[in-house]
């Protein structure tokens, strides 16, 4: 029997003949039972045997060619401790301990649980957002596809039933196990990245929310337009046209508490056309010196936006100049009602150049009201002033405009209206 079994370890035949290669495995378990039997063995034999069996190792690659052992374990029962109908598996085991590269498989290692570790996070954090938001349909599908895939990782890396899964799933696509590690990485990589880019665009999810809400608010849905408000600030809080957008829809239901709110948080970002609602606001309740002292601080905003005009497109400069006309109508006004006529006359001649220019009028909300302003502060130098009846002219002129194009007009727009009619009799 030892004889045999040499000879056939040593054939060059042995891959392309499968019956061959059973006599071999079915001849180590005549001997393996030979050895469980408690025969005492000669210390030649044992050495023989180690050499024979030495050989079915090395020849393991060769072996295994020839057949599928992992199907033979299957159909014929065998215990652990018969190694040589696990061949395929020491074969594996020494390609992976003696391939080069996989000396690199801890650090590998330690970079993916990194990396999937960073996974979780961003999964918890864009689960957060999408689903406290109320995302609807999309949302949901948005995060649960990363969700899945995040599950089926975590099922790959603690369960060993998911580890073989995946091992199994890399064997078939051909992939070659000393770059398995570096696979398994590169599947944790390519969900961070698909994650990442979510984040990444969370900005851009955010303006669609906020494109809707104004179509909704402009639709008078004002309950819809708040909703959607609110899901573009969670997915983006540095939304500031979103903030402000809101502010005027909390202003036009007369919630004026949460108006101020939003229009303060898009201020604090630099948001020009917030200062001037806020300070419009001040205005109105008489707390004309908090107005300036805010509008002060959206100047140097101003300032800073206009050292850098030539960088902005031909819609920021129109933006910033709309904003312009605000802010200096505005400080003329708070400075009016101060009873600083002199200190108010600069700011509104400045507001009053910018409305008189054709490129620019057609796109501020209120043009008439800087004239209307000036108009006063002018009657209260001369009653009789001409000067001042021209601006009362201006200021009729233009707020009927707005009226005539079905726009609404404010508290104060109605009432210089009002006493333009009376000037102008």
């Amino acid at each position: 029997m030892r004889f045999v079994y040499s000879k056939v370890l040593c054939s060059h035949n042995l891959y392309l003949l499968k019956e061959k290669v059973i006599k071999v495995f079915l001849t180590r378990d005549d001997i393996n039972q030979v050895l469980s039997s408690q025969v005492n063995l000669s210390a030649s034999v044992i050495l023989k045997l180690e050499e024979l069996d030495k050989q079915l190792k090395e020849n393991a690659d060769n072996l295994i060619q020839v057949i599928d052992l992992a199907q033979y374990r299957d159909n014929f029962s065998k215990p652990p401790d018969a190694w040589w109908w696990y061949l395929d598996v020491y074969a594996e085991q020494k390609e992976i301990q003696s391939h080069p590269w996989n000396r690199f498989d801890w650090l590998v290692r330690v970079v993916r649980v990194i990396v999937w570790t960073g996974n979780l996070a961003l999964l918890g954090t864009l689960a957060s957002l999408f689903l406290s938001s109320g995302s609807g349909f999309w949302g949901a599908v948005t995060i649960a596809f990363p969700s899945i895939l995040s599950l089926l990782q975590a099922q790959s890396e603690l369960t060993e039933t998911g580890k073989k899964g995946f091992d199994n799933l890399l064997k078939r696509l051909k992939i070659p196990q000393h770059w398995h590690e570096e696979a398994k990485l590169g599947s944790s990589v390519l969900i961070l990245v698909f994650m990442s880019a979510i984040w990444f665009n969370l900005p851009s999810i955010s303006n669609r929310y906020k494109r809707e809400s104004q179509q909704l608010q402009y639709q008078q849905n004002l309950a819809s337009a708040e909703e959607k408000y609110l899901k573009a600030i969670k997915l983006d809080s540095d939304n500031l046209d979103a903030h402000y957008q809101l502010a005027t829809l909390y202003e036009e239901v007369q919630d004026l508490a949460n108006a101020k709110k939003q229009y303060l948080i898009a201020a604090k970002g630099g948001y020009l056309d917030a200062y001037n609602n806020l300070a419009y606001w001040y205005i109105r309740e008489n707390k004309n010196g908090e107005a300036v002292e805010l509008l002060n601080q959206a100047l140097k905003l101003l300032e800073k936006k206009e050292s850098n005009l030539e960088q902005l497109t031909d819609n920021e400069k129109l933006n910033l100049h709309t904003e312009k006309y605000s802010l200096y109508k505005n400080l003329g006004w708070s400075r009016f009602k101060q009873k600083r006529d002199d200190d108010a006359i600069p700011y509104l001649m400045i507001a009053i150049s910018i409305a008189k220019n054709p490129k620019y009028q057609k796109h501020i909300r209120n043009p008439g009201a800087a004239f209307c302003i000036y108009a006063q502060v002018l009657q209260n130098k001369n009653k009789q002033s001409s000067q001042a009846k021209q601006n009362w002219q201006e200021c009729h002129q233009l707020i009927e405009y707005r009226l005539s194009a079905n726009e609404t007009l404010n508290f104060e727009e109605y009432r210089w209206l009002y006493e333009a009619k009376q000037q102008l009799k």
